[in-house]
């Protein structure tokens, strides 16, 4: 990233935090004190992320800052337009705003189904959305096998196109969305070393996906081949998501909390050892399967000159 990048990416996180502090504190007064906190704290780690970047300089700690403002401001925009269309205000609770927004999109039908989708597709190609964010609304919206089988069909659509974008555009569109050096280096180990390594990368949480659908449209990978991949991967983890995020069968209640406690503190933990140790990880894995194609050529390379003496 280029200098000037990283100080148009820092004045992008100081405005975005500054937004989320403006629409709080002008539209979210209706809310409890504890939500209003948390979008409050969120702007506050922005802010010191920024001051922390002035020391470490760490790329990838304004880019995460970046994603997290960005998602916060969304969804306080959210909560603004639905508070003007839905009158929230005239809710006294929390419980009874959300029960009324559930309300509010399930009117909406078909309508509100094909916004759903569209919002998948669109966090595959250009939104840097978490995965709880987009899957779970849906599971308590409607239900979690509808949640799960709307959200697969916006994800596979969002990859395919990805896929193809790789395909028509090349290069250019990954280092634009990526960087040139991780373009080189997913393109690397993606195209030339195993497809195996590309089903592991949809799997795991430290890759990204709209980067790797592209890749996989600039290799050799053939389409069949990454489409069963996506087809058969990526529904199961949405699955994951919906059917244990709507609280059927964790409840968020009794026995529920203290198990909700331990996964969250589970996933914050990952969360920072990828955030610490994601290079080596990478480093690791590729080396993994650098050794194994490696001795795999070995070994046709010998099968060849037994053949060729015989």
């Amino acid at each position: 990233m280029t200098t000037k990048n990283k100080i148009l990416l820092q004045a992008a996180n100081v405005l975005l935090c500054a937004a989320i502090i403006l629409l709080t504190a002008f539209f979210m007064s209706g809310w409890s004190v504890l939500v209003q906190a948390a979008f409050y704290a969120v702007a506050a780690a922005g802010l010191a992320a920024e001051a922390v970047f002035l020391f470490i300089k760490k790329e990838i700690l304004i880019k995460l800052t970046f994603i997290a403002e960005l998602i916060a401001v969304v969804l306080l925009s959210v909560f603004v337009l639905l508070g003007v269309f839905a009158d929230l205000n005239a809710y006294p609770t929390d419980r009874e705003k959300i029960e009324a927004v559930i309300t509010l999109v399930r009117s909406t039908g078909e309508w509100g189904m094909l916004v759903f989708v569209l919002i998948q597709f669109l966090q595959v190609v250009v939104l840097p959305l978490p995965a709880v964010v987009c899957y779970v609304p849906g599971a308590v919206i409607w239900s979690p096998l509808t949640a799960t089988l709307l959200a697969s069909a916006g994800v596979i659509a969002g990859s395919f196109f990805c896929y193809f974008l790789g395909r028509k555009f090349g290069r250019k569109a990954l280092v634009w969305l990526a960087g040139k050096d991780a373009a080189e280096k997913y393109a690397d180990y993606i195209g030339n070393r195993s497809k195996g390594i590309f089903l592991i990368m949809q799997i795991l949480p430290f890759f990204p996906d709209d980067v790797l659908c592209i890749i996989a449209g600039i290799t050799a990978m053939n389409f069949p081949y990454f489409a069963g991949v996506i087809v058969l991967v990526r529904p199961l983890i949405i699955a994951a998501y919906c059917f244990l995020g709507n609280g059927s069968i964790i409840p968020f209640s009794g026995w529920g909390i203290p198990v909700w406690l331990a996964i969250i503190a589970v996933f914050a933990t990952l969360a920072v050892l990828s955030f610490k140790y994601q290079k080596r990880f990478e480093d690791w894995l590729f080396s993994k399967f650098s050794r194994k194609k490696g001795k795999l050529k070995k070994e046709e390379k010998a099968q060849e000159t037994i053949e060729t003496e015989e």
